[in-house]
């Protein structure tokens, strides 16, 4: 039996796949956190870039096999860019899946096929493999043990986005890779927005049902509370600018109009949470 899963269904029933806490996690973690990563003036940019990183082999990566919680749930990946979760009672939902980037054991993939509910743009999701490669902790699913042998995930561009990043994102452009909510679910616009490492975006209106897509660019300010400067160039041609203040760890992002502020919150990387 194949189940097809809705962000707000799924919460509101308390039901398998609480995959909005790629979100909202971040709302209650950010907001007791932020008034000390905002103490200081310097983004995460800025900071990161004083450190000397680590290249990820992309294509060493070995998420390709099937994956078993304690609870007899599967996430299985396969080498053709394919997904396929089932529940205990059997019960499954597939889709596609791309890689978006990795660095420090960490994995960001952008996931098709998860939710139906916003013009099905996808949506990203974090995982961790374990040092020995034994475990993943998949972000809002929770740990999964290794069923049997896995291989590496490839280089195919069926499985990989253009622009991957193979280290910890330090420039604008790649801290806003992910899929981007606002906190208000009583707001009468709802938007969800990806972008994507290869600077495209995804945008979807609740009101309108309708998506809108284009590319982007980021540019950031240093104020006392650092601001970003994303500009849109949509289909059509048009472009917009908007301005956001950012948190220390680039999961939070507020927009402020006519003395409203509307706050979107970032799917988080499991360091955050774990």
């Amino acid at each position: 039996m194949k189940s097809k899963v809705n962000f707000k269904s799924v919460i509101k029933s308390g039901g398998l796949l609480v995959l909005l806490i790629l979100f909202l996690s971040g709302c209650s973690t950010n907001n007791t956190k932020q008034s000390k990563s905002q103490s200081s003036t310097s983004s995460v940019a800025t900071k990161s870039s004083q450190k000397k990183t680590t290249k990820t082999d992309l294509a060493a990566l070995p998420l390709v096999g099937k994956w078993k919680n304690s609870g007899g749930a599967v996430f299985e990946f396969q080498d053709n860019g394919k997904w396929i979760y089932q529940t205990a009672n059997h019960a499954k939902t597939d889709g596609t899946y791309q890689l978006a980037g990795a660095y420090n054991h960490q994995i960001l993939l952008k996931i098709h096929g998860l939710d139906q509910s916003i013009g099905g743009i996808g949506n990203y999701l974090g995982i961790a493999l374990s040092k020995k490669d034994q475990s993943l902790f998949i972000v809002g699913f929770g740990q999964f043990a290794r069923q049997g042998s896995t291989t590496n995930i490839g280089t195919a561009s069926k499985v990989r986005l253009t622009g991957a990043f193979n280290r910890k994102p330090t420039k604008p452009e790649q801290l806003l890779v992910g899929t981007w909510m606002n906190t208000d679910e009583t707001a009468e616009v709802q938007l969800t927005t990806n972008y994507d490492p290869d600077g495209q975006y995804q945008r979807y209106n609740s009101k309108t049902n309708q998506v809108e897509r284009g590319s982007f660019t980021a540019t950031v300010v240093q104020n006392n509370e650092p601001t970003v400067t994303i500009k849109l160039t949509n289909q059509n041609g048009k472009v917009t600018t908007e301005n956001y203040q950012t948190n220390g760890t680039w999961t939070q992002l507020t927009n402020s109009k006519n003395k409203v502020s509307t706050v979107y919150v970032k799917n988080q990387m499991p360091n955050m949470i774990q």
